[in-house]
């Protein structure tokens, strides 16, 4: 990804529109590095709170890109949990072994038996084409135009109470560790908040925002609920491991 920095820079500076392919975290870090002299990053990865997101550069006088713009082609595909039970890794083991690039799609979501795909579309048709077996299941895939966002939450949600919206604070009531861990999860790097490292413990959240740990999974801020009487907040959250 740093190698293609600055051809993605000077492109967008030339006044192109760039689109890469799927990012993972450590490169969504990366491209971030190119907001900067009149230039703006958008991601998307099919739906909001996508783990794996493809990126637009653009010139920030543009305007927004919209889901179109991502060129995400979404599937689904039903499995019989009778016969078998298939699970991530599964999945994503099938794809690989077609011999592509693990950047040519996003998330994968299973939800009770259906399977949900996320594709670029430069490589959609190859790869529904050539599908192998699932766990032995010859899985037929059909294009939709959306998921629902419940239809791939594996989120539950916790109501926590916190003296403040301190950063460490909600990881350390989230994730149920002290508030000495949640500091060194933030200062090594392990923490971002809508795909943004950030390593300020003391940095104070708002609701909506989405806080990724890395090897534990995700933190939603849902809704401030209410204040008690000794001044603390209950909070709503979603998580995610």
């Amino acid at each position: 990804m740093i190698k293609r920095l600055g051809d993605y820079y000077q492109a967008a500076l030339d006044g192109d529109i760039v689109l890469t392919k799927f990012l993972d975290l450590e490169e969504i870090k990366e491209i971030q590095q190119l907001n900067q002299e009149g230039l703006k990053v958008y991601l998307y990865g099919g739906y909001a709170g996508a783990e794996r997101v493809r990126a637009i550069v653009q010139n920030e006088l543009y305007p927004v890109p919209l889901p179109v713009d991502y060129r995400i082609a979404i599937y689904q595909g039903h499995f019989d949990k009778q016969y078998s039970q298939i699970g991530h890794r599964h999945v994503l083991g099938s794809i690989m072994s077609l011999g592509i690039e693990r950047n040519t799609f996003g998330d994968i979501h299973i939800q009770d038996d259906i399977i949900y795909l996320f594709l670029t579309e430069e490589m959609e048709g190859y790869l529904i084409e050539q599908m192998p077996l699932i766990q032995h299941q010859r899985l037929s895939f059909q294009k939709i135009p959306q998921v629902e966002e419940q239809n791939i939450c594996d989120t539950h949600e916790e109501e926590i109470l916190v003296p403040s919206m301190r950063l460490d604070v909600i990881i350390a009531r989230s994730a149920r560790v002290n508030r000495n861990k949640a500091s060194e999860w933030i200062a090594s790097g392990m923490v971002s908040i809508d795909h943004k490292e950030c390593t300020n413990p003391s940095k104070i959240c708002k609701c909506q925002d989405m806080i990724s740990i890395r090897k534990f999974g995700r933190i939603t801020i849902i809704e401030n609920m209410r204040t008690t009487k000794k001044d603390r907040l209950v909070l709503k959250v979603g998580i995610k491991h």
